[in-house]
């Protein structure tokens, strides 16, 4: 991204991202989840770390770039503890309605990407990888219809249906961002 106006912009989508998620977690008082959140970015720091140099200050930074990727393991990792599975329903018994629809959504989302990708020739990857802005937004609608559904039941739970049709949705919604988007987005910065 250049400093253009849409990059900018663009720019500015990642850190009102950021800022939601950090907020969602101090709000939700959750220290599994805080844990969870901290553990996440310093196995992203260390994954993302490919310099030859014994000290580089790119691992630290650039979760701050792929703040969906950052919560993505996070989520993986607060599912593995706090979400029970049953035939009809995943329940997060005893947590709060909007931080278990944050993570049950990135976990949809990263789920999605990592299966479909390959039957997709690879486009909602290629979004996830290059184009962080406009991840961050569709992770961000995710979000809010989980929420959505997620209101909508006496417990915290989410359907098998409305869960499953996130994680074929929303690679799908990366695909076509991945050749409708990218190229005005990089026409535009």
């Amino acid at each position: 991204m250049t400093a253009t106006p849409v990059g900018i912009l663009l720019l500015s989508v990642l850190v009102l991202f950021s800022l939601h998620m950090v907020w969602r977690l101090a709000r939700g008082r959750d220290g599994t989840a805080v844990a969870c959140f901290l553990a996440a970015y310093l196995l992203l720091a260390v994954l993302l770390d490919h310099h030859p140099e014994p000290v580089s200050i790119e691992p630290l930074i650039l979760p701050l770039f792929y703040p969906y990727a950052w919560l993505g393991i996070a989520a993986a990792m607060w599912a593995a503890v706090h979400m029970r599975v049953s035939r009809r329903v995943l329940r997060f018994p005893g947590r709060d309605v909007r931080l278990a629809a944050l993570f049950a959504s990135q976990l949809a989302l990263h789920l999605g990407v990592l299966a479909l990708s390959p039957w997709l020739e690879w486009r909602p990857m290629a979004a996830y990888v290059l184009v962080s802005p406009l991840v961050a937004v569709i992770s961000y609608i995710a979000y809010r219809l989980q929420l959505m559904e997620m209101r909508r039941r006496a417990d915290c739970e989410t359907s098998w249906v409305f869960w499953g049709g996130l994680c074929l949705l929303l690679p799908l919604a990366l695909a076509w961002l991945a050749v409708r988007a990218m190229p005005l987005l990089l026409y535009l910065t």
